[in-house]
């Protein structure tokens, strides 16, 4: 395959190299990749052209001898490729003269080939008469025109002795074509007039005819800079209009769908909590007890350790399988903050042992101290009968504090056989014996992610979680390039401002795929996987909760700490840890729990400075 064409050339416009040119030999290539990858055909800085994907977009050259063409796509960029300030999707045609800009207000440059065959014209030019700035601009130059054309028609009056008439009306809407004509109109008249006066003051003709033919040719220069001026300028103004519209009005949630959805990942978790001494999982015990007399229920047990403190019984044994495991499983949503594999998520999603946990049912058995339904009474006991147990409610606020409790705080386990408790825990638990304490861990069984349109599920690992609020930093080992999000970089969150949520909320409709395969002449099998798709909800931001504060020794706090309250209602649990965006496309939070009271519901969300926080080990 042979080409005409001996090189690409490249007009850098903008970025880190302005007004620098490449010169690119096409010999047998057909490919020209662009990106920060060095190996990139066209390269860009890493640092300073950071908008600039790794694999960003791709020329590919068409055709052979004189019939060539050029297209140009988008290689799976994070910010968009845009062609003559249209963004690209799919793979569009390039000519000469074609301006390409990487990301909005990325960097831009000019595409041209030398040598031009014949066939290889560049676009033709089209002004968008319809488009408000640009109108502007065209009546702008109408006005500058007619103006610069009377200006000229009264200087020649003035030369030749004869008086305008200054209270005539000033003429608009002229179009160029009527410029020049009016041109060659004075020209004419002008002459007409040096033609007509008399030979005795041919001298002074002489000197008015200059000074006429000097002012005729500065106001056609003037009307002809003018004109160039304003079309320059108004292709500089309709190309910056979308930009400037967008900094005003922002992205609207569909804009934000379609260049997001991709880097918001659905998580799939299942974690459980273990005695670090002996490696084993911890449960909590019940027991099978009348509620009345009718009817027998198995439930939760709680452990009396004095007047005012109440602890769950907790276990390393599970011989009957009836014991509740300390765990937590569902899904949640997280967003891509880096290209090498790091989102962002809530800690309850990726670290449900650092946050409380809730009592497994609202009915529970209490025992006192060394009791059970095993101990017995040993001789010369003078105490209660520890056989009995009581029935309690943990809606009573005596008991309040049991759905206080984080996991890897510590505990007490209590074994079955003795019922003797054995003090293994710490944190916030007394420990009325002073024996010996072990640690917990939580630890988790599973954490996938997979993204939308994607049958793929990504292992997981936890990086950190904060220790201030809903917020943790996981990590997947991916063979590609990620789309990102771009978080904000300021906390200026106002009442009232708009917001878009994306995520996988349970509560949305779900796509599966059925997949029928054979291996190894084995039978046919059929697997059904969930394909995830991102739902996008909007609303406004209700309410600012700042948390605890401290100000002339007053000291204020929210019952919810630092947040941000919704108007979003249209979503729910498995939206956690999905990002929040405002309306100019950054992210400004990680969406979190909902409060509910009777049938009205807000939701909140975590700034996302606690989310940057994460991606920051090292102090600024």
């Amino acid at each position: 395959m042979t080409t005409p064409i001996e090189r690409i050339v490249i007009r850098h416009l903008s970025g880190s190299k302005a007004n620098q040119i490449e010169q690119l030999p096409v010999g047998d290539t057909r490919e020209f990749s662009i990106g920060r990858d060095p190996a990139s055909k066209i390269a860009f800085d890493p640092v300073g052209d950071s908008v600039v994907s790794r694999k960003h977009a791709i020329i590919r050259l068409a055709g052979e001898n004189g019939d060539v063409s050029f297209k140009l796509s988008d290689a799976g960029s994070s910010n968009g490729t845009f062609l003559n300030g249209e963004r690209v999707t799919g793979e569009v045609e390039l000519l000469p003269e074609d301006t390409i800009e990487l990301g909005a207000k990325g960097p831009k440059f000019t595409f041209d080939v030398q040598p031009r065959p014949a066939s290889f014209a560049a676009r033709t030019q089209v002004i968008g008469v319809s488009d408000t700035a640009a109108t502007r601009v065209i009546k702008t130059a109408e006005v500058a025109a007619a103006t610069a054309v009377n200006t000229a028609a009264t200087g020649a009056a003035g030369a030749e002795g004869t008086s305008g008439d200054s209270s005539a009306p000033k003429k608009f809407g002229v179009g160029q074509e009527t410029v020049q004509r009016l041109l060659t109109e004075e020209r004419r008249a002008s002459r007409g007039a040096l033609m007509a006066t008399a030979a005795g003051i041919a001298a002074v003709l002489v000197l008015g005819g200059g000074i006429l033919m000097w002012q005729q040719w500065k106001g056609e220069e003037r009307v002809g800079g003018r004109i160039s001026d304003i079309e320059k300028g108004q292709e500089e103004t309709s190309a910056g209009v979308e930009g400037k519209v967008k900094s005003i009005t922002g992205m609207s949630p569909q804009e934000i769908y379609d260049k997001y959805k991709d880097a918001t990942a659905k998580i799939y978790l299942h974690w459980r909590l273990y005695d670090k001494t002996t490696g084993k999982p911890i449960y909590h015990q019940t027991f099978n007890v009348k509620v009345n007399k009718n009817e027998s229920a198995t439930l939760p047990a709680y452990v009396r350790l004095g007047p005012n403190t109440v602890v769950r019984w907790l276990t390393l044994d599970d011989d009957y399988r009836s014991n509740v495991p300390i765990d937590g499983a569902g899904s949640g949503s997280g967003f891509v903050v880096s290209e090498q594999g790091y989102l962002l998520t809530n800690k309850h999603v990726a670290a449900g042992w650092e946050i409380h946990f809730s009592a497994p049912k609202r009915l529970g058995v209490l025992f006192d101290y060394k009791g059970g339904p095993d101990w017995k009474r040993t001789k010369g006991y003078k105490g209660p009968d520890l056989r009995k147990y009581e029935l309690i409610n943990l809606d009573d606020d005596a008991f309040s504090d049991i759905d206080d409790w984080v996991p890897d705080s510590g505990g007490l386990i209590f074994p079955s056989k003795p019922a003797l408790a054995v003090p293994i825990g710490g944190g916030n638990i007394p420990d009325p014996t002073k024996a010996d304490k072990r640690t917990f861990e939580g630890r988790n069984d599973t954490l996938e992610t997979r993204f939308p349109g994607s049958r793929l599920n990504i292992n997981a690992s936890l990086v950190r979680a904060s220790s201030d609020s809903d917020a943790a930093l996981i990590k997947i080992d991916s063979p590609q390039a990620l789309s990102t999000v771009e978080l904000a970089s300021h906390d200026a969150v106002t009442v009232g401002e708009k917001v878009v949520v994306l995520g996988y909320p349970a509560v949305s409709v779900s796509t599966f795929q059925q997949q029928s395969t054979q291996e190894g002449g084995g039978p046919v099998r059929r697997h059904f996987e969930e394909i995830p798709e991102a739902t996008i909800t909007d609303g406004i931001v209700s309410k600012l909760s700042p948390g605890v504060q401290q100000k002339d020794g007053v000291t204020t706090y929210s019952t919810t700490g630092d947040v941000i309250q919704l108007s979003i209602t249209a979503t729910g649990a498995g939206n956690s840890g999905g990002p929040v965006f405002d309306a100019t496309g950054k992210v400004i939070g990680l969406f979190t729990y909902s409060k509910t009271r009777g049938n009205e519901r807000v939701t909140l969300a975590v700034p996302i400075k606690y989310g940057r926080d994460l991606l920051r080990p090292q102090r600024e």
